[in-house]
């Protein structure tokens, strides 16, 4: 056999590196252009011609009257990492409802009263999470933009949940500090007066539960310049909750969300978009906030209304996909009818998928069990299913939380245990509950529709083995996704106030909310191994083992449609990666950008008083504005 010779093989060999160096670039070159430009969107159309001509201005044709331009930014804030930074990605998993909702009622305004009143409300949203750090020169730059525009401005902190809070005061201040007149609203300001009485101190407006009754108050006061330092709703109906009763607002003809293309183009799935259908709980689990800021009454938007804006987001925005972020769809009054609407017009657009929250009897009774005899439950249940698979539902969100009866009563959790009196006993508890999570599975595999459990770690009846068993069980029982928490006591929950009164919270640093962070002192856990119980939980669900088969089949062998394969494989692989990076899935994106300019510099609000504001309050009160040093518009 000839050989060649040695400068040739290394001729050979030189040019075989060169072009695969040649061809990495090529690939890196294409990544950018995919990933880095185009940041928020197509080019902008061409600016049309709105306003009269110059030569008709000069003519005296037209006397011009000055429209009064409010800029009104609604910012929703991020939070901390456990380095200080503010967590930032390239891509966002989800875009936020109440941003498009608040969106919406801007509009409505607009359309109402903008040509009487010559005023027109400017939005613009602001998701810091995949939007970009708010910087204190991003601050500096929103107040001289506006001066420049000759506009006022407007600054909304929305839908704070208690883990974005602190990030959420941390920016409100700021603001103040340049003078803005700023409001926040959300699940934390909701339920937790204490931080309520903070803002409102320092000339920040809180607005306590939902703002469709609310919003035009609010604007009203804002054009007269006397902003109240709390809004919540007064109008509605009264709603039980876990604690005291409060008022909700009735929805039926309420504003659905505003579509922001811009937005969605920040977001991993730019199909996707999120949509409320109904609100409320009627479950009185003690760990949840939602039932005390929404109540226990369900309210439904307008079926016919829900179906043609569902219709329209698919013709005019090319949304494929839906998170109907309702708390409970299956409790909605109106689900059938929603349902039915989304049948037709998965008809028309048959790409038309979903995703929803439901408890575990909307699919646990959809078959009839061994010793059963069919009631209105049974059919009940069997018809969502049936309808919801048709209409395109592609995955279920199940609250399961506990395998552990004893932990599901400590929760007040009774759905899923059927024992509210406590009469069975343990071994027969046990085995219904598993039971029930079992036909959860079933029937929803039955109709293609994959499972997606939430499950808590930390209940008062776990021990440091109750993550590892957590996984396993999970996995026996079928389930598709778990979501796993570690058990956090909410600001305005029953939790709360129970450890709260019992001492038990150790780390009232609102920002380690987030399920992922040990804030309580367990009876039977140290935080070492509570932490090392989260993590046997998710690697023993989210194996690697478990990762390549899920791969190769593509979640195959579980009878799901080929959507719900798609998306449990994308599912999968997301939490199979952000778990080990140390992110709770649920708060966190794709692709971390960090920025090291902006740092976490305060814990409490006293602290974040002295540090953003300084002296400014003690040289209002000498000048004898005390409420005048934060709440000038610009």
């Amino acid at each position: 056999m000839l050989l060649a010779p040695r400068g040739e093989t290394l001729m050979v060999l030189l040019i075989t590196l060169a072009s695969i160096i040649a061809f990495l670039a090529f690939a890196a070159a294409v990544l950018y252009w995919l990933l880095g430009t185009n940041r928020y969107g197509g080019d902008k159309p061409t600016t049309l011609q709105l306003t009269a001509s110059a030569a008709a201005m000069r003519n005296g044709v037209l006397n011009p009257e000055a429209v009064r331009v409010v800029r009104i930014y609604f910012i929703k804030p991020s939070r901390y990492d456990d380095d200080g930074y503010v967590s930032v990605f390239r891509y966002g998993v989800q875009p936020n409802n109440t941003l498009n909702v608040l969106s919406a009622l801007n509009e409505e305004f607009n359309r109402h009263f903008s040509a009487s009143r010559n005023v027109h409300l400017e939005t613009i949203i602001w998701d810091e999470i995949c939007d970009g750090v708010i910087s204190p020169a991003t601050v500096r730059a929103i107040k001289e933009k506006a001066h420049e525009d000759g506009v006022e401005l407007l600054i909304g902190l929305a839908g704070v949940q208690s883990n974005q809070y602190p990030r959420g005061r941390d920016l409100a201040l700021q603001f103040v500090a340049e003078g803005m007149t700023t409001m926040m609203g959300g699940f934390h300001v909701s339920g937790y007066p204490d931080s309520c009485k903070f803002l409102n101190s320092v000339g920040i407006t809180t607005i306590i539960g939902e703002a469709e009754n609310l919003w035009g108050f609010i604007v009203e006061d804002f054009l007269k310049g006397e902003l109240k330092p709390q809004y919540s709703v007064t109008e509605g109906i009264r709603a039980k909750t876990g604690q005291e009763d409060i008022m909700v607002p009735i929805i039926t003809e309420a504003q659905l969300p505003q579509i922001d293309d811009r937005y969605l183009t920040r977001f991993f799935n730019p199909s996707m978009t999120p949509l409320d259908t109904s609100r409320g709980c009627p479950f009185t689990c003690s760990y949840c906030s939602v039932k005390n800021v929404m109540g226990r009454t369900m309210r439904s938007r307008e079926p016919n209304a829900v179906v043609e804006w569902v219709r329209d987001a698919m013709r005019y925005h090319g949304i494929e996909s839906l998170f109907l972020v309702d708390d409970d769809f299956f409790r909605s009054p109106r689900w059938e009818e929603i349902l039915t609407g989304l049948i037709e017009v998965k008809k028309e657009y048959p790409k038309l998928s979903f995703m929803m929250q439901v408890d575990v009897d909307a699919s646990c009774y959809a078959n009839i069990a061994e010793g059963e005899t069919e009631t209105a439950k049974h059919r009940r249940s069997k018809r969502f299913t049936e309808l919801a698979a048709a209409a395109g539902c592609y995955q279920a969100f199940v609250g399961i939380e506990s395998l552990n009866p004893d932990n599901l009563n400590f929760a007040t959790k009774y759905q899923n245990t059927d024992d509210r009196q406590h009469k069975m006993k343990i071994e027969e508890s046990r085995a219904r509950v598993i039971n029930k999570y079992r036909r959860v599975v079933d029937n929803w595999h039955k109709v293609g529709v994959s499972v997606h459990a939430g499950y808590m770690l930390g209940f008062p009846f776990d021990g440091p083995d109750c993550g590892r068993v957590a996984a396993q069980t999970l996995k026996k029982i079928g389930f598709d996704i778990v979501s796993f928490f570690i058990m956090t006591p909410l600001p305005g929950t029953e939790d709360q106030v129970r450890y709260t009164k019992e001492g038990d919270i150790i780390d009232w640093d609102f920002n380690q909310l987030d399920s992922q962070h040990v804030t309580l002192r367990h009876p039977r856990l140290d935080t070492r191994q509570w932490m090392q119980a989260y993590k046997d939980a998710f690697t023993g669900f989210y194996s690697i083992g478990r990762a390549i088969r899920e791969v190769l089949t593509v979640c195959g062998g579980r009878n799901l449609n080929a959507e719900s394969r798609r998306s449990t494989l994308r599912q999968f692989c997301y939490y199979f990666f952000s778990y080990r990076q140390g992110r709770h899935p649920m708060v966190g994106g794709v692709w971390q950008i960090r920025r090291r300019d902006v740092r976490r510099a305060v814990i409490s609000d006293d602290e974040a008083l002295r540090f953003y504001l300084g002296g400014r309050r003690f040289g209002a009160i000498l000048r004898g504005e005390p409420d005048g040093f934060a709440g000038a518009p610009a």
